[in-house]
């Protein structure tokens, strides 16, 4: 491999611990120095995996205070694969071991945020229907929200409190800034905000997305970079109450 291919390599291994903010100021500066000079298709790999294991994480939820399960980090890394496209068993020994610290650092850190809670996909039931955006808009309390979105266009939310989903859409609202993207979060009565999804583009028509949500959420937009932030930078273009 070359020297350029093994950076590349190496950049895009950082690119799990960065999306869990698990670097240190100086590390993440450095990371994001590199990601400048890196190539284009580099570049794109780096803001999909950040992607990928920011929503992974954002599908999980905190339920009954217990201990976590003893099969919770091979969860996390077969939805972080599931999530980024990668599979362990074809990456490199010192790749697999990277991932496997980072699925236990992810499970120490919840645990201790969540005062040792149990980590719940909220699609786990296997005996569920996957939630799309016709499930929401068929549901008889369906409610339409719309408000407008700094910088031009409308925001639209459709909520179903019944099956405590939403469909989140865009209309007339220009693309992110070039190297930024769209950040979706849900942020809970006096809590932290969660993300729900990070977009680079927004689709020509229909909704962009599809979200469970709590009964004390509000749906916010941020502007963010392409690679999306662990908690909001700046502030929300558009925000509506869910509920």
């Amino acid at each position: 491999m070359s020297e350029n291919g093994r950076a590349a390599t190496d950049l895009l291994d950082l690119a799990y611990p960065y999306a869990m903010d698990a670097v240190a100021e100086l590390e993440r500066r450095t990371i994001e120095h590199r990601l400048r000079d890196a190539d284009e298709a580099t570049a794109d790999a780096f803001a999909a995996i950040v992607s990928g294991v920011r929503e992974t994480l954002a599908a999980l939820t905190v339920l009954d205070a217990t201990a976590p399960p003893p099969d919770l980090e091979t969860a996390l890394l077969r939805a972080l694969d599931e999530a980024t496209g990668v599979s362990v068993k074809s990456q490199s020994r010192k790749r697999f071991e990277r991932l496997r610290w980072l699925a236990a650092a992810v499970a120490v850190v919840v645990a201790i945020g969540a005062g040792v809670g149990v980590l719940v996909h909220r699609s786990a039931d296997p005996g569920s229907p996957e939630l799309t955006a016709q499930m929401v808009l068929e549901q008889p309390d369906v409610l339409v929200k719309s408000v407008p979105v700094t910088g031009g266009g409308t925001l639209t939310i459709r909520t179903s409190v019944r099956i405590g989903a939403a469909t989140v859409s865009f209309e007339s609202v220009s693309a992110p800034p070039s190297g930024h993207a769209y950040q979706v979060w849900l942020i809970p009565l006096g809590g932290t905000a969660r993300s729900a999804r990070v977009m680079t583009e927004l689709p020509a028509s229909g909704p962009a997305m599809v979200t469970r949500f709590d009964a004390i959420d509000t749906l916010a937009i941020t502007v963010e970079p392409a690679a999306g932030s662990p908690t909001p930078t700046t502030p929300p273009i558009a925000s509506v109450n869910l509920t």
